[in-house]
């Protein structure tokens, strides 16, 4: 006799309770600034099981962020003002929900149990996924236990509230260890020839900066700042092109304005300098693209070498033209886990997206927050270039300041290090290339019209400083001013 499949167990009502939903959100409007920090630790928007409650907790959070208590009051013209008070119910609908829960003192308990109730549905649906996967035999058997692997430990990753606070002398020990950690790995550096010593952080692959910011420090954000077409993309490829190729520390480049291949250009022609008698030449991407004139001998090999070594690099991109706060969290967690990433670029802060119906001061001070706290959740340095306010090229003196800042005076409060980049010769009009240019003199010593200042503005655990490198413009490419520090 033939098995007759078992029917669906799948089309049941998914866990959820309407009730504690109602308790959560009453509660918070009872006591709106305590309430709404408690319940945040654990639910979200997607938390709520019926739409309209999760419009009203995002519009909670969307007020708690610029500073408005969340009450029945502030959330009723908010829906009315974002034209979506009928699609909750009305205004009745939230009076019902102050009227769910007489007290507030019971929101975290209330929040703990929604969040419960969320984390089944999801644990549901990624089930449902494994077994249309299996049914559809399209992937390895190994496949699927890798895909069901990691969407449980998703899963147990954002079911998790925290760590409990640390003693201090627990604090203290660890520090401790990884303060002689450092003085071994500062000695092997100077066993190894190294000029600069920066101890924790991660090599930029100019000397002079990582003695004032302490290198790419974990946890740490770190903005690079300039006007359109002062090197900010060039600035960051090159540290990047240190970290994987010299140093083989796994890094992530998230590039909105570029392609991959406009990356891949950009990389090869920045690795194809080389040196000849005490001068720098290299193939320009205008030469990638139209192969006039046609490649010298030396210059296929510093290609082809260039080629080699990216290669082998343990860099990864994604040029992904929208993205958000959560959705590169994601992507980034990804990344920690199955590769070590260690640093990771965002190219441009500006072009990511935010919540609809928030002006972009909002948006950007979201965001901002956002990539700091993905810096100490993963213990990653993240580095985020940003543009600079019209107002820097419409004053007189053109240097950069931090009320430059584009858009929310939040990139440099939630910054550790604010680095601008300022090419005085851009607004001369004397800046030109010349593959024979020639470092001449002491390690400071480089021709004035190819000088950039990379501005230290803002030093969290630092001095604020500037430095000096050269510009190699056609090659989009900042050089050391030592012929002994090449990058």
């Amino acid at each position: 006799m033939t098995k007759q499949p078992e029917p669906s167990k799948l089309d049941r009502t998914p866990p959820q309770n309407i009730e504690l939903e109602m308790c959560v959100l009453g509660g918070i409007m009872l006591h709106p600034r305590e309430a709404y920090s408690v319940a945040a630790d654990y639910l979200s928007r997607d938390s709520f099981y019926l739409d309209g409650h999760g419009i009203i907790f995002e519009i909670m959070g969307d007020l708690h962020a610029r500073g408005t208590p969340p009450d029945s009051e502030m959330v009723r013209d908010e829906l009315r003002s974002r034209g979506l008070l009928n699609k909750i119910g009305g205004a009745n609908a939230v009076l019902s929900m102050l009227n769910a829960v007489p007290t507030a003192a019971n929101v975290e308990y209330h929040a703990r149990k929604v969040a419960e109730k969320a984390n089944m549905r999801a644990l549901i649906r990624a089930c449902t996924q494994i077994v249309e996967e299996c049914y559809r035999q399209e992937l390895s058997f190994d496949d699927v236990i890798g895909q069901a692997e990691s969407a449980v430990l998703q899963l147990s990753e954002g079911s998790a509230i925290g760590d409990d606070p640390v003693p201090i002398a627990v604090s203290i020990e660890e520090y401790w260890q990884d303060l002689w950690r450092r003085e071994a790995l500062v000695k092997e550096r100077v066993a190894a020839g190294e000029r600069s010593v920066i101890g924790v952080g991660l090599p930029t692959g100019y000397g002079d900066l990582d003695i004032i910011t302490g290198g790419l420090r974990p946890s740490e954000l770190t903005i690079i700042a300039a006007r359109p077409s002062m090197g900010k993309t060039a600035l960051a490829l090159c540290i990047l092109r240190n970290l994987v190729r010299v140093h083989q520390i796994p890094a992530l480049l998230f590039s909105m304005e570029m392609g991959e291949d406009q990356i891949s250009e950009r990389l090869l022609s920045m690795g194809s300098k080389y040196w000849r008698g005490g001068r720098v030449y290299g193939v320009t991407t205008d030469r990638l693209r139209t192969h006039r004139p046609e490649l010298l001998e030396d210059e296929r090999l510093a290609l082809d070498a260039a080629r080699e070594q990216l290669a082998a690099a343990p860099l990864y991109i994604d040029d992904a033209s929208d993205i958000s706060v959560a959705q590169l969290k994601s992507k980034v967690r990804r990344m920690v886990s199955r590769h070590g990433v260690k640093v990771v670029v965002l190219d441009y802060l500006q072009l990511m997206s935010g919540a609809k119906g928030e002006n972009r001061t909002q948006v950007v001070s979201a965001i901002t927050r956002g990539l700091k706290q993905i810096a100490r959740e993963l213990k990653i340095h993240v580095v985020a270039l940003s543009q600079l306010s019209r107002a820097q090229k419409d004053r007189k003196d053109k240097y950069p300041q931090l009320t430059d800042l584009r858009e929310s005076g939040s990139i440099e409060q939630d910054a550790d290090v604010v680095i601008f980049i300022h090419r005085q010769s851009y607004y001369d009009r004397k800046e030109r290339y010349d593959p024979g240019k020639v470092w001449t003199g002491t390690d400071r010593t480089l021709l004035e019209s190819n000088a950039a200042d990379i501005i230290v503005a803002k030093n969290r655990n630092g001095p604020t400083q500037t430095v000096y490198l050269a510009w190699l413009g056609e090659l989009t490419l900042f050089l050391n001013a030592s012929r002994a520090e090449p990058l």
